[in-house]
Formats: structure tokens, C-alpha cells, sequence
């Protein structure tokens, strides 16, 4: 085997060369707006015609593909009129560059035509090679670079401060002004004074990895990469690997420190503009403003990689909202008022099987996981085990109990809550369903058969609403079995506690038959069967606190 091509990473192209013309093509066929100059990776906007014709000043961005949505995801009105692209992370040829501003320009261009680049040497040299043909053949163009990258301040001559994040930003700001009609030199004057507003912070957790390669570079588990009173935008960018749940909280995290320090954070931003691939990481790119700015960034825009922050109606500034009050719900019992219907024995009985059930949840958390992996996102344990830990921290000590334990309808109402509130996704759901069923029917009485009857409501409640059945591989398949045989004991006459001994075998029993049972509901029906080897995570769970409580009730 080779070793190098078996670090090769899968992606979802055709052909490591066709990779960037596909994409390209791709684009302009969901955004008929736009067009390929042909023999070219150049985008155009298709009103090109319109917009020279309007004696507006033109604009051209390019670079490396592997940025994307940069640079051709922002042509369009109010930002580029072009975008020309290269090889992955490779600057493009300038006699397509020059193609793109001929495209752009009416073979002289009395408006002007703006080139927009980032800090790169390749794309300095390329673009400026095509530039300056440009001048040659007599078209008025004009070039802005931007290098607004925090992490490199030598000032000595090496190639400086790269262009990131900010270069969207730049685009922005200057279709927005040459909308407005401004001269290409009020464009460049007002462009290159706003990139020394500006600066950029990256940093990473994995590599990227260009088509038909590795990754460019390793990081260990615990390393990362970094690197990459005042009115400001923030512009929080997504590196392309990096989950909206992830990029939502180091929003959350940038604006709060920002005005934690002062800085009035009018304008912020946050999905994916400039990406390396799949980078798993971001930027946080920021801007000084001031009215010009301010009203360019607000300005409109058909460029379909600009969003569009929502303010509240009739408002011009950014700012945290404040939360909004919830209705709450007025319980109409207090806890003085909930009265023990157990003896001390039963109540301390009872207390002792909560605390061995959530107990044996918690110490099983990892073994769930493992066996959610394998049909489903690995979290069964973390999820029923929060639940578990809540009814811990709330259930107190025997001699003292947080809970009601001496009223069973009353302390199933409060697993229910918890279940709830805390577990959260589907098993939260279901649990809360068996603990409020459950709750329901303990209010008639305490006799062994309406402990039965309450199970059973529970099962049926959950068939109900989570459109699963006994056999489909599910909680409900342990849930049922105990059923299923402690009322069939009880109809005979067993000992109640060796009828319950008995209905905890079966849940155990068939907790384990689930593995060779076909999903046909949850997550693991969405598995092909081929790969569902192991148990049911949450029938296992099932039957780990069923034998647990069985011990406390047999000690």
C-alpha cells in the first residue's frame, strides 16, 4: 500500500482538476445571475453591460479557490462586478485576471475599475502584472491590498500581514460606495483607509486538506493553531469546518469580552466567508467604524454569501437584546401541602430505590455512549445520565429527602420536571411521559397492581406520541417485557417482589436481544442493519436501573 495516499482524505468531487470549474459551474447554475467568462475562471455578473453602461466604477476580487464562498460568492449588485479564481490555495493566472477587468471595462473604462486583492506575493504579483497591462491598453484601474492579519506584525520585508477575513469586508464597503456612484479615487481613498482599521485573529483545531492530499499539517488532540470605547464591526468567520453550534457560541464569547472592555460592538457578523477547505476553526475579523463604514456595510445587496443580521424594527444599532419574560406556570400545590401516604419503611424504601437506580445511570454513562456510536451521535449515556445526576442532586439524604419521597404520585411529578427540563432530546421526552403517566395513575392508589398499571400507561403513552412499538428495537422492548410478565405474575398470585424479580429478568433479557432486532424506529432505523451489532442503548439503560432498583428493594 502506499502510505501517502492512504492519508488521502475523501471529498466529493469528480476530479482533483476539475474540482474548481465544477464548483464555479455549480454556483452559476443555482444563481442564474451570474455567468462564466468563457476559457476562464472568471465569474461575471450577467447585468455587466447595465452596470458599465451606468458609468458606475467596476470592481474585481480574486484569489485561491478552497476560500469559498470567497470570491465569487460575492459578486453581485452592491459588492463585485467579477471574481476570478485559481487552482486550490493557488493565485490565479493574470491573463485571466486581465480577462476579467477587459469583462468589467469598456476598453477604457472612464469610470474606473477597481482590484480588490488579499497580502499574498502570488496574487501581488499576479494581479499586478494584470493591472499594469491593463494601463497599458489604456483602461483606468486601480488596486487596494489588504492585510489586515493580527498574528503577523513584521514590518521588516517579508511578505507582511496576509489578507483574511477582512477582505469580505473590503468588498462590501466598496461595492457599496461605487453603488452610490463615488469616483474610483474617492473608492481607493476611503478602501485603503479602512484597512488600516481593521485586524484579524485565527486560529484552528484540525488541518484542512486539499483534494487528493492529506492534511497540510498534524495537531495534536490538546493543541491549536493560532494565527490566522470604540465603534466596531465584528465579523466572526467560519474556516469551514466548524459547526453554526460552534460559531454561535464564539459569537456569543467576542461580542461579550468586546463590550466587557468597552467597545461598542455596532455591527457583528457570523457565518462562513472566507474559508481554507474544511478547516475546522475561525476568525474574528474587526473593523473600526465610522458613518461611511457603517452606512456602506448596511447598504443592499444581491451578493449571495452577504447576510443580512436582522435588527429589531426601527433600529440602527446593534445591541444585546434584553431576555424576554415567560409565562410561568402558577403550580397550585406547595410542598407542605403534598402529604406522605407511605410508611417510614416505604418511604425510606423507596428513597433508597431512586438513589441505587440513578445511581447504576450515571456509572453507566460511558457503556451507553459506546453503544450509541454505533446507531446514533455517541450521547445516549451523557443524556440519561444528566437526568440521573439532576434527580441525585435534587433526592437530598434519607434522613432529609429534597424529593417527596413518601408520596410516590407526587415524586413521579417531579421526575417527570426533571426528565424534562434537563435530559432534553428524545429520551428526556419519553421519560417524561413514563414519569407523568406514571404520576397520574399513583394518585388512585398503592397496591402492587396499580404499580403495574402505571408502567403500563407509561408504555402506552410513549407508543403513542414516539410511534414506536414493542419489537422495534427501542426502550419500550425492556419496558414491555417487564409489563408483560408482572402482570402476569400478579394475576397469579405472586409474591409482588418476586413478580417484579421476575419482570426485570425479562426486561434484561430482552434488552439484550435487541441487538439482533430490526430498527424500525429512532435513530438506529436510519442504520443499515449490517452495522447494528450491539444492544440498544437505551432498552441496556432500561434494564440497568430496573436491576438496580431490584437490589434496593431486595436489601
Amino acid at each position: 500500500m502506499n502510505l501517502k495516499m492512504a492519508t488521502v482524505c475523501k471529498k466529493l468531487i469528480n476530479s482533483v482538476s476539475q474540482c474548481v470549474d465544477d464548483n464555479l459551474e455549480g454556483l452559476v447554475a443555482v444563481n442564474p445571475g451570474l455567468c462564466l467568462l468563457e476559457g476562464h475562471r472568471v465569474v461575471v455578473r450577467t447585468d455587466v453591460a447595465d452596470v458599465i453602461k451606468s458609468g458606475k466604477v467596476t470592481i474585481v476580487c480574486g484569489g485561491g479557490s478552497g476560500h469559498e464562498p470567497a470570491h465569487a460568492g460575492y459578486v453581485g449588485p452592491g459588492m463585485l462586478t467579477a471574481a476570478v479564481a485559481g487552482s486550490v490555495f493557488a493565485s490565479p493566472p493574470p491573463r485571466s485576471i486581465l480577462a476579467a477587468i477587459r469583462a468589467i471595462s469598456d476598453g477604457s473604462s472612464v469610470a474606473g475599475v477597481l482590484v480588490i486583492i488579499k497580502n499574498y506575493t502570488g496574487d501581488r504579483v499576479n494581479f499586478g502584472l494584470a493591472v499594469e497591462r491593463a494601463k497599458a491598453e489604456g483602461i483606468k484601474v486601480d488596486m487596494v491590498v489588504v492585510g489586515e492579519d493580527c498574528a503577523l506584525t513584521s514590518s521588516d520585508k517579508t511578505a507582511g500581514r496576509r489578507g483574511l477575513c477582512g477582505t469580505v469586508i473590503m468588498h462590501k464597503i466598496c461595492g457599496a460606495l461605487a453603488e452610490e456612484g463615488r469616483s474610483l479615487e474617492e473608492i481607493v481613498e476611503i478602501a485603503r483607509k479602512a484597512t488600516t482599521r481593521m485586524g484579524t485573529i485565527g486560529l484552528c483545531l484540525a488541518p484542512c486538506s486539499l483534494p487528493g492530499s492529506g492534511p497540510s499539517f498534524q495537531l495534536g488532540i490538546d493543541e491549536m493553531e493560532l494565527g490566522l470605547g470604540d465603534r466596531v464591526a465584528c465579523m466572526i468567520n467560519n474556516l469551514g469546518g466548524s459547526s453554526v453550534l460552534e460559531m454561535n457560541i464564539i459569537a456569543k464569547e467576542a461580542i461579550s469580552l468586546l463590550e466587557s472592555r468597552g467597545v461598542i460592538v455596532e455591527r457583528a457578523y457570523c457565518g462562513t466567508f472566507v474559508t481554507s477547505l474544511e478547516m475546522a476553526g475561525a476568525s474574528i475579523t474587526l473593523l473600526h467604524l465610522d458613518d461611511t463604514l457603517r452606512k456602506c456595510l448596511d447598504a443592499e445587496t444581491l451578493a449571495v454569501a452577504w447576510p443580512q443580521p436582522l435588527l429589531p424594527a426601527g433600529v440602527k444599532l446593534r445591541q444585546n437584546p434584553s431576555k424576554m419574560k415567560a409565562t410561568e406556570v402558577v403550580e397550585t400545590k406547595t410542598d407542605k401541602e403534598i402529604k406522605d401516604v407511605l410508611s417510614p419503611v416505604e418511604r425510606n424504601k423507596l428513597y433508597d430505590i431512586l438513589k441505587k437506580a440513578t445511581e447504576s445511570i450515571v456509572a453507566a454513562k460511558t457503556e451507553l455512549n459506546e453503544l450509541d456510536k454505533e446507531s446514533g451521535d455517541g450521547d445516549t449515556g451523557n443524556t440519561l445520565s444528566r437526568g440521573a445526576q439532576a434527580i441525585l442532586d435534587q433526592l437530598g439524604s434519607r434522613e432529609s429527602p429534597g424529593l417527596p419521597v413518601g408520596n410516590p404520585s407526587a415524586v413521579a411529578a417531579c421526575l417527570d420536571s426533571i426528565a424534562e427540563n434537563v435530559m432534553g432530546g428524545s429520551s428526556g421526552g419519553f421519560y417524561s411521559l413514563l414519569f407523568s403517566s406514571a404520576s397520574s395513575v399513583l394518585q388512585q392508589s398503592l397496591s402492587p397492581q396499580v404499580w403495574c398499571d402505571a408502567l403500563k400507561l407509561g408504555i402506552q403513552t410513549i407508543m403513542r406520541y414516539g410511534g414506536a412499538e414493542p419489537g422495534d428495537r427501542t426502550m419500550l422492548d425492556p419496558l414491555n417485557a417487564a409489563h408483560t410478565t408482572l402482570a402476569s405474575e400478579l394475576s397469579m398470585k405472586t409474591d409482588p417482589v418476586q413478580a417484579f424479580r421476575l419482570a426485570v429478568q425479562a426486561a434484561d433479557k430482552t434488552a439484550q436481544s435487541t441487538a439482533t432486532m430490526a430498527a424500525r424506529a429512532g435513530r438506529a432505523s436510519y442504520v443499515s442493519k449490517d452495522h447494528l451489532k450491539q444492544a440498544d442503548p437505551g432498552a441496556v439503560a432500561v434494564s440497568i436501573w430496573m436491576k438496580a432498583a431490584l437490589m434496593a428493594l431486595e436489601s
